[in-house]
């Protein structure tokens, strides 16, 4: 009789609700892939120099900064002085400004590839207007840019203030300009070539921290290793063409074979100058295509 009375519990009913959120359609203006290019290089500029961040990340590029424009400020101080040139271009390239540029290098391009792996939002990227090319050449342009601030503007004001110095400023400044092209030149070249390979290396992993050591001590063990090794074959006729796989060595050569003259320099560069520069140009595009490469699986 108790079975007769059980009663059978009810079966789920499927159940919903709507809620009217007052979503509407988007009818501006859309902006579309050129303007994601230029905001992903605002970004990465900005993340690099630590805007919007804690004052602990823009310690090292502030130091950098001001190391750059005090070599600047002696270099013109000690000129005013003694009324003679004491450094020339190719020498301020190679002795000051090159140590910092590879600093600002191996502390720059991993924060602006690194993050974005370990954040993951690299699949956001991707899936909005901008391609994986882009992602590439929008981070180099970014590094470009901040690399030039340390590689060119600095030579740009040594160039000016000595020609400031002279005893007829304004042809001085008329008569050598074609100084300040080739400094130009020299400058832009060299941030694209070692941000380029800074990116490249920052692009194989998630790490920080791992990305600035290998980038940094990768700059002191290719010097050394390519140095000892032209030292071993420089009886060898191609030994003059090793220089081209060492970064510092190469944007040096060139640095001193556009920026002095053979009076100047105590030691005799082997090859013409579009050597160096083709060397350059040819890893910037091999270093692009690595990093395509690398975020081929992240598409």
């Amino acid at each position: 009789m108790s079975s007769e009375l059980a009663v059978s519990p009810a079966e789920p009913q499927p159940y919903g609700e709507v809620y009217d959120r007052g979503y509407q359609h988007y009818e501006g203006e859309r902006l579309g892939r050129k303007h994601a290019f230029g905001a992903l290089i605002r970004y990465s500029i900005q993340r690099s120099l630590g805007i919007k961040k804690r004052w602990t990340a823009k310690v090292v590029p502030i130091i950098i900064y001001v190391v750059a424009a005090g070599a600047v400020l002696i270099m013109i101080g000690i000129e005013a002085f003694i009324d003679e040139a004491t450094m020339n271009y190719g020498e301020f390239f190679t002795f000051l400004l090159f140590p910092l540029i590879g600093l600002f290098v191996a502390t720059t391009a991993p924060e602006m590839l690194c993050a974005d792996r370990r954040e993951n939002v690299l699949a956001l990227y991707f899936s909005r207007a901008i391609t994986r090319l882009d992602y590439v050449l929008s981070k180099l342009a970014a590094m470009a840019i901040l690399t030039l601030t340390i590689s060119l503007v600095p030579q740009a004001f040594f160039w000016l203030f000595r020609q400031l110095l002279a005893d007829a400023p304004l042809p001085a400044l008329k008569d050598n300009l074609d100084e300040l092209g080739k400094i130009a030149v020299t400058g832009t070249l060299l941030a694209l070539y070692l941000g380029a390979i800074g990116l490249a290396v920052a692009s194989f992993t998630k790490r920080k921290a791992i990305a600035i050591a290998i980038i940094f001590v990768g700059w002191i063990v290719t010097e050394a290793f390519i140095g000892i090794f032209t030292e071993a074959v420089s009886d060898q006729g191609w030994s003059d063409y090793l220089a081209l796989l060492s970064p510092f060595t190469c944007a040096g050569l060139l640095a001193h074979s556009l920026l002095t003259t053979p009076a100047e320099r105590d030691f005799e560069i082997p090859l013409d100058w579009w050597w160096y520069a083709l060397a350059m140009v040819t890893t910037i595009v091999i270093a692009c295509a690595v990093m395509v490469w690398r975020y081929v699986p992240e598409d």
